[in-house]
């Protein structure tokens, strides 16, 4: 099985709603790999167990999406470990990342700098649909070595953090942003859907 992490700050916000938003395109547009992808989200700061912001939770209504369920989970070294790929909200995670286990860099980005790769990245690896978890596993390799390919210098990190952009912090702001963020969120996992998966299986 595939391990998909997302990583923000509090595990209250960003990260749940990429986890909500990517197991909803998952389901509608690769029915045929849900059964094969593990999609989960934790904090660098989190307290165990707190649900998500009520205006996420209002926020992902409006995408028929129930965060209710959601429980805010810390970010552990095993989490780092077993996952695949780590997606994180901003440039901060990684920071975190690179202290609690640096090794994890080499598999981790933030959202909006493997969006931007993504057109990139079709080119180069095609635009078939992944159709299953051999198939997921050589394409993410490959994903993870051209953005490895990409950076500047040898550190990875330094590389990522000088070309992207944050998915901003909303905690604490009206409904409006909310609703930006979970918008600039969705139109990145779109990208980043077609660059690990190829294109959706409706498509095809």
């Amino acid at each position: 099985m595939l391990d998909i992490l997302f990583v923000c700050t509090g595990n209250l916000c960003r990260s749940p709603m990429a986890e909500a938003l990517f197991q909803s395109k998952l389901t509608s547009d690769y029915p045929g790999l849900t059964s094969l992808i593990l999609a989960h989200s934790a904090g660098t700061s989190a307290v165990e167990d707190s649900p998500a912001t009520s205006s996420a939770v209002q926020a992902m209504d409006l995408w028929d999406v129930d965060l209710e369920p959601h429980r805010s989970s810390e970010l552990t070294l095993t989490q780092l470990r077993d996952a695949d790929i780590v997606v994180v909200m901003a440039r901060e995670h990684l920071l975190s990342i690179e202290r609690m286990y640096p090794q994890a860099l080499q598999k981790s980005t933030t959202l909006k700098h493997l969006a931007s790769m993504s057109q990139e990245i079709a080119v180069r690896l095609g635009e078939e649909t992944v159709q299953d978890e051999d198939e997921a596993c050589q394409r993410l390799a490959a994903v993870l070595e051209l953005l490895r390919d990409a950076a500047d210098s040898d550190n990875f990190l330094a590389d990522v953090q000088s070309r992207s952009s944050d998915i901003i912090d909303p905690i604490g702001s009206s409904l409006q942003v909310y609703l930006g963020v979970a918008e600039d969120i969705e139109s990145s996992l779109d990208k980043v859907m077609r660059a690990l998966f190829g294109r959706p299986e409706t498509a095809a």
